[in-house]
């Protein structure tokens, strides 16, 4: 399927704990639904999972089993997600954690699943921002310069995750990557993740030198790992031993200055 044609449901599930073999139960779902000729859909609810919420899931989640008292129960919403799902591409972070919960709630028709293809965001980030360091969704969203909602609430996690899977869809596209069924190709790492980062930056790069472009990037200090937004002319690229830089005038200094390929965490034409 070409990724232009595919729609995609971004989920993210709480539960009661971290086992859905062992008795542990969803307590919220939320999901966004987009596509490029589609307008975004949202579907959120708390569900009663009839059982405890662990002491660890409520110090993750802040959910409470007054919050949960009065909701329905998985059963009563399993239909309306599935029909919210239906025809989409499924995304998760960490989407094992997720399916495999969302299987357990599903019993004797978990089959269901079988046919819809599932994108983890979180294997994605791993091949394509190698540089970040930790792969929690947090640093991943700070690290990429997205603006941060409330943590471990499934909406709010469904949607930096959307924003995170926005961005590795992008650079995807920058390296001729068109069809859904490739995506596993890069997951897997069947590509080197090297040549990966360095050719959705370098194309770019490269552009803007022969057509003296400017580019609008977030650069990652190898310092201190503050971010910053920038406004950069490129003039050439410089190779040393082990990595790449950019030799740019820097709008934000007014100076020539030197950067680090690999602190690049996101870049774009300047309009």
């Amino acid at each position: 399927m070409k990724l232009r044609e595919a729609s995609f449901t971004v989920f993210d599930v709480e539960t009661t704990g971290l086992y859905p073999y062992s008795g542990d139960r969803i307590c919220e779902i939320g999901a966004i639904k987009f596509s490029p000729a589609r307008k975004v859909k949202k579907f959120h609810t708390l569900i009663d999972p009839r059982r405890p919420i662990s002491a660890a899931a409520f110090k993750v989640n802040g959910i409470t089993e007054d919050m949960l008292r009065g909701k329905p129960c998985i059963e009563d919403v399993l239909p309306s997600f599935m029909k919210f799902i239906e025809g989409s591409i499924l995304v998760a972070y960490n989407a094992g954690f997720d399916v495999g919960f969302l299987e357990a709630a599903l019993g004797p028709n978990k089959a269901t699943l079988e046919g819809y293809y599932i994108i983890d965001a979180l294997k994605l980030a791993r091949t394509l921002f190698p540089d970040i360091g930790r792969y929690d969704l947090a640093n991943v969203v700070r690290s990429l310069g997205i603006h941060p909602r409330r943590e471990h609430r499934a909406l709010s996690d469904a949607f930096m995750t959307l924003e995170v899977f926005k961005k590795e869809l992008a650079i995807l596209k920058s390296l001729g990557i068109s069809t859904v069924e490739s995506i596993e190709n890069v997951s897997s790492k069947k590509i080197s993740p090297l040549r990966l980062v360095s050719d959705w930056r370098l194309r770019q790069i490269e552009e803007a030198i022969r057509e003296q472009k400017k580019l609008n990037i977030t650069y990652k200090s190898s310092w201190n790992n503050t971010l910053t937004q920038r406004i950069i002319t490129p003039k050439k690229i410089r190779s040393g031993y082990d990595r790449s830089y950019i030799v740019a005038h820097c709008h934000l200094r007014n100076q020539e200055r030197v950067f680090r390929l690999d602190c690049i965490v996101d870049m774009d034409a300047e309009k």
